[in-house]
């Protein structure tokens, strides 16, 4: 209907009157086709005819929908596909006519591929409502109707019957079908295209956490970049995905289930059901469900105040960094060499660099006698301890290896250009713990982990500070866990550990679970000096919106090792036991998300 201003506007249609008027006509189809002599099946009986209007009033809200939203190119693709399905189905009942009119005697094998293409078209137009949760609930009801109709439709043009019902009910059940699955078609596209009310914006905004509405623009907004979690493609197709979300809440329900019902009293069926609910209904990653302790009484509604790897590792982290331009076409951040030159550009401290190894060779940035110490072997391109090699000085010019060998320079030189050439590694000093933190790792570095976000005017803030002891680089230690240790942001004070594997999703360490020296109650006196290099760094990527920087605290005072703009958000949210909603972050997330859902065309 026109507007004040001449510019078409959706009209305000509230989902009952949608439901209430969709029933009446389905109502209403039955009295007709109750009082007369027509069987269903006939191509001019009541519910054909009905079928027919149901058609016709689909494919006038698509185009009017198409109408209103033609200036957003997002939108006039999605209506468009929307009235593609609608003309779909209208095909479909336009075979009806050529099986009466003798041009073809079974009408099967074609409406099998168009009911395939309208199930598909209504499904990538639906999937970006997922806020309103009738509509797909309606496309699922559509699909198993449709799927009705089909099995009757293929009964009934062999000649098949089953439990004693005639040829000519089994094709009155298929039409009943089909004009209910039109219906349901028809009425998710009109609660999808409905106005919302003046204040439904704002409410929105004010009230919707962050995790929920990051994972809201990542679906509606198609940010889909590359499979990293899971590192397989298949797993995201809608159907593939149901699937393997079902099977993996089954794996964790068998696996974990029994050590949270000993831990918090939640039946397996309870915890199952929280994981479908949760993942079916709102694209929650089943793995957060444990690993943030959702199982507790209650706290199931709290998922939408978290964010999960599932949208983050997978485009949204990418493109929110990417919102603003970057000098450079590369990832600085990825490659440690070229990260490095950046950082003491801008006067920060970072390890340095003795050799650098690729499949062009070897290439020395120190002279041999500066090789006389501990050494550590890391892929250039590679992230935190992984691919990781220590060498110990054990004499002049002489080192251990991790798995006891003892070689010379030379050879360890050979070594590390024979890696090279098939991925590229660079050589540093190792790095010693301070003084303070010396007593929680034997031979690791313990790392702090500092998240920055830039506010509103674009300044870093810090967010939150853990502490990171890898278990993986300690041969003494029997546990193979990542413990992390919050950090409070005023007074640097520490709190109890927690570890990254489920098996021990439910338990708090107030003392090193190894070493046994209390840990909790700890104040860091170097956070502000950590705090300041994090901001810092930040400040020399003023293009980044969300950063982990990895520091390490020594006895030269902190050192940026990398900073990590596709970073694990789930670590920090267990560690510290809250969403990233009721954080810090969390209100510069969602100013930052409300960006990114712009320039995306996400509504």
């Amino acid at each position: 209907m026109p507007s004040q201003t001449g510019r078409l506007r959706p009209p305000s249609i509230h989902p009952r009157t949608v439901l209430v008027g969709a029933s009446l006509f389905a109502l209403s189809t039955g009295l007709a086709q109750f009082l007369t002599d027509t069987p269903a099946w006939r191509f001019d009986s009541p519910v054909q005819y009905d079928s027919d209007i149901a058609v016709a009033v689909g494919l006038c809200w698509t185009l009017f929908q198409l109408a209103v939203h033609w200036k957003s190119h997002r939108e006039r693709s999605r209506w468009l596909m929307a009235s593609g399905a609608m003309l779909l189905l209208g095909a479909i009942q336009a075979t009806d006519l050529l099986v009466s009119s003798g041009f073809i005697r079974d009408d099967w094998l074609l409406d099998l591929p168009l009911w395939m293409a309208v199930a598909t078209l209504v499904h990538t137009v639906l999937r970006r409502g997922r806020e309103r949760p009738w509509v797909m609930m309606l496309w699922r009801t559509g699909v198993l109707l449709q799927t009705v109709f089909m099995l009757c439709d293929l009964c009934q043009g062999r000649s098949i019957t089953a439990w004693s019902i005639s040829a000519e009910d089994i094709a009155s059940l298929a039409e009943w079908s089909e004009l209910l699955a039109i219906e349901n078609h028809v009425m998710a596209f009109v609660l999808l295209g409905r106005a919302a009310s003046p204040n439904t914006g704002a409410t929105r905004h004010r009230t919707l956490a962050v995790g929920a509405e990051a994972r809201r623009v990542y679906e509606q907004g198609h940010l889909f970049r590359k499979a990293i979690y899971p590192p397989l493609r298949l797993a995201f197709y809608p159907g593939v995905r149901s699937v393997l979300l079902v099977a993996t809440s089954i794996g964790l329900v068998a696996a974990i289930g029994p050590i949270v019902r000993r831990a918090a009293g939640r039946s397996l069926a309870g915890q199952f059901a929280d994981l479908l609910v949760l993942g079916l209904r709102h694209g929650f990653d089943p793995l957060a469900y444990y690993f943030q302790e959702l199982y507790g009484p209650g706290r199931r509604a709290e998922a939408a105040r978290y964010l999960t790897r599932h949208e983050t590792k997978n485009g949204l982290l990418h493109l929110l960094n990417a919102l603003r331009p970057a000098p450079d076409a590369v990832n600085e951040m990825k490659d440690k060499l070229r990260f490095a030159a950046r950082c003491r550009q801008a006067g920060l401290p970072v390890p340095r660099t003795l050799l650098a190894c690729d499949d062009t060779g070897v290439a020395w940035q120190a002279t041999p006698a500066e090789l006389d110490r501990d050494l550590f072997l890391k892929p250039r391109s590679g992230r935190g301890a992984r691919g990781a090699t220590l060498f110990e000085r054990v004499g002049p010019m002489r080192y251990r290896a991790p798995d006891g060998e003892t070689l010379d320079l030379d050879a360890l030189v050979e070594g590390a250009e024979a890696r090279g050439r098939h991925a590229a590694l660079i050589v540093q000093p190792r790095l010693h713990n301070h003084a303070e933190l010396a007593d929680l790792a034997d031979q690791s570095l313990v790392t702090v982990r500092v998240l920055t976000c830039l506010d509103t005017q674009g300044r870093p803030v810090v967010t939150h500070g853990l502490l990171r002891i890898l278990s993986k680089l300690e041969p003494g230690w029997r546990r193979k866990d990542e413990y992390g240790v919050p950090i409070d942001l005023t007074s640097g004070q520490l709190g109890p550990m927690r570890s990254d594997r489920l098996s021990r999703c439910a338990v708090l360490y107030t003392h090193h679970p190894v070493k046994g020296q209390a840990v909790a109650g700890r104040v860091l006196d170097t956070w502000p000096a950590i705090q300041a290099l994090a901001l810092a760094a930040h400040r020399a990527f003023p293009h980044r919106i969300l950063v982990g920087w990895d520091i390490a605290s020594t006895m030269d005072g902190p050192v940026l090792l990398e900073g990590n703009i596709n970073l694990d958000v789930m670590f920090p949210q267990r560690v510290h036991r809250q969403g990233f909603a009721d954080s810090p972050l969390g209100p510069l997330l969602q100013y930052h998300l409300a960006t990114l859902a712009r320039a995306h065309d996400v509504d």
